[in-house]
C-alpha cells in the first residue's frame, strides 16, 4: 500500500516538473485546497461536550496526454485531532469508503490523539471517441437528480450531513456511456465494493416534453432493482423526482425510495427548495433517542425514518456574503433537524463559513434538543 501511494506522488511530481515546459502546459491541470475546521459538539441530554478539529487538504491533477484520453488523479489528505477519536470507537476505521473495492488509503499516524490519513478519492482513465465513452478506476457515477436525496444514486449515495464532502464519494468501477440519438443516451456501469458485493445497473435517458428522463435496471449488492427519474419545470418552478425499487433478497424485504423535490428562485433573490421523500423500510414510530436512528446514510438508507420532508433557503446578502439554512422533518418519528449557515468569501482564493446542525426530537409530549453540532471553516483554494 504505502508503495503504491509513494509511486503515484512520485508520479504526480514528474508531471508537475514537466508541465513547467511550455509545450506541456496545456496538457496538465493542477488545483485544490486546504481546509482547517474547528468544530464543537454538545449533547443536550447529557450536557456533555466536545471539540474536534480537522486539517483537510485535496490536491487534483488533470493529465491530456492526447485529445481524446485523460487522466485524473485526486488525493484527500486529513489530519484529525482533539477529543473526537477518543468518544468515537474506532474512528479511524470509519474514514474507509465501503464503495471502494482496492485500499488506496493510508493511516500514516493513528492514536486516540492524532490521525493523519491519506486517500486516492479519484484514479482514472477517461477516454471519449465519437457517440461513446469509457472511464475505467475510481471515480463518481452520478446518476443522481434531486437536490439533497438521489434514489437514483446507487454507486455513491451521499450523506447531506457531511458538508465537508463537496466532491462526495466515488467507487471502483467501469462505466461505458454511449449517445444513442440526439436527445438519447445509453449507460453501462460495474462496480464491486469491498464487502465481496457488486452493483451492476444500465440507465437509458432520454428528453421528451421538455423534461429529462432516465430508466435503470441493475443489481444491488444482490437485490434487483429498478428505478426511473425525470427533471423539468411547471411554469418557473424545477420539478424533479426520483423512485428506485428494489425486489427482496434472501432475508429483505421489497423496499421503495421515492422522491419528489420543488425549487424555485424569487426576484429577490432567495431561493426555496421542497423536497419529499419516502422510504418504506423506514422508521415509522417515536424513538427515544438518536441512537435508535441509523444515520449511517446509504443508497437505500438514504433517512431512516419513514416519510421525510426538506425545506432548503439560500439568499447571496452581498456579493461576498450568504445565509442558507435546511429544515428536516420526519413526522411520527418527530425528529428535526435545522441546518443553518453562513458564507463570506474573504478573498477570491479564501474563504469563511459556519455551518449549525440541531437535532430534536419529541419526548413526554414535547420537542426536546437532543444534539447541536457546529463548525467553523476557513478554505484557501489554488
Amino acid at each position: 500500500m504505502k508503495i503504491c501511494l509513494v509511486t503515484i506522488l512520485y508520479c504526480c511530481i514528474c508531471l508537475i516538473t514537466k508541465a513547467q515546459d511550455s509545450t506541456h502546459q496545456e496538457q496538465l491541470m493542477l488545483n485544490g485546497y486546504l481546509k482547517g475546521l474547528a468544530a464543537y459538539q454538545v449533547d443536550k441530554i447529557s450536557n456533555d461536550g466536545f471539540s474536534s478539529q480537522l486539517i483537510h487538504n485535496r490536491i487534483n491533477l488533470k493529465w491530456k496526454p492526447s485529445h481524446p484520453f485523460n487522466l485524473i488523479t485526486e488525493i484527500r489528505n486529513r489530519l484529525f485531532f482533539g477529543e473526537q477519536m477518543q468518544r468515537i470507537p474506532n474512528f479511524s476505521e470509519r474514514l474507509r469508503n465501503p464503495n471502494e473495492y482496492f485500499n488506496l488509503q493510508k493511516s500514516w499516524v493513528n492514536n486516540e490523539h492524532l490521525i493523519v490519513h491519506t486517500n486516492i478519492e479519484r484514479l482514472y482513465a477517461d477516454f471519449k471517441k465519437d457517440k461513446w465513452s469509457m472511464r475505467l478506476g475510481r471515480q463518481r457515477v452520478n446518476w443522481g437528480i434531486g437536490t439533497t436525496w438521489n434514489p437514483n444514486d446507487l454507486f455513491n449515495a451521499y450523506n447531506f450531513l457531511d458538508i465537508d464532502y463537496e466532491e462526495r464519494p466515488g467507487s471502483d468501477a467501469a462505466r461505458l456511456s454511449i449517445n444513442t440519438a440526439s436527445n438519447s443516451n445509453l449507460e453501462f456501469v460495474y462496480s464491486p465494493t469491498n464487502h465481496s458485493t457488486s452493483i451492476a445497473a444500465a440507465k437509458f435517458g432520454l428528453n421528451k416534453w421538455d423534461y429529462d428522463f432516465q430508466f435503470i435496471v441493475g443489481k444491488y449488492k444482490g437485490s434487483i432493482t429498478l428505478g426511473t427519474g425525470w427533471a423539468g419545470s411547471i411554469n418557473d418552478a424545477g420539478f424533479k423526482g426520483e423512485l428506485q425499487y428494489y425486489i427482496k433478497h434472501v432475508n429483505e424485504t421489497d423496499q421503495l425510495n421515492m422522491l419528489v423535490d420543488i425549487d424555485y428562485m424569487f426576484s429577490n433573490g432567495w431561493y426555496a427548495s421542497i423536497g419529499a421523500l419516502y422510504n418504506s423500510n423506514g422508521i415509522n414510530h417515536a424513538v427515544k433517542d438518536l441512537q435508535a436512528l441509523n444515520l449511517n446514510l446509504s443508497a437505500k438508507n438514504l433517512m431512516p425514518t419513514m416519510y421525510n420532508y426538506i425545506l432548503r433557503i439560500k439568499k447571496e446578502l452581498s456579493p461576498i456574503t450568504a445565509v442558507g439554512g435546511n429544515i428536516i422533518y420526519a413526522p411520527r418519528v418527530n425528529m428535526i433537524i435545522l441546518m443553518p449557515s453562513f458564507n463570506y468569501n474573504i478573498s477570491n482564493s479564501l474563504d469563511a463559513d459556519i455551518f449549525i446542525q440541531s437535532f430534536y426530537l419529541k419526548s413526554e409530549s414535547r420537542i426536546k434538543s437532543m444534539t447541536d453540532y457546529g463548525i467553523l471553516r476557513l478554505r484557501f483554494s489554488f
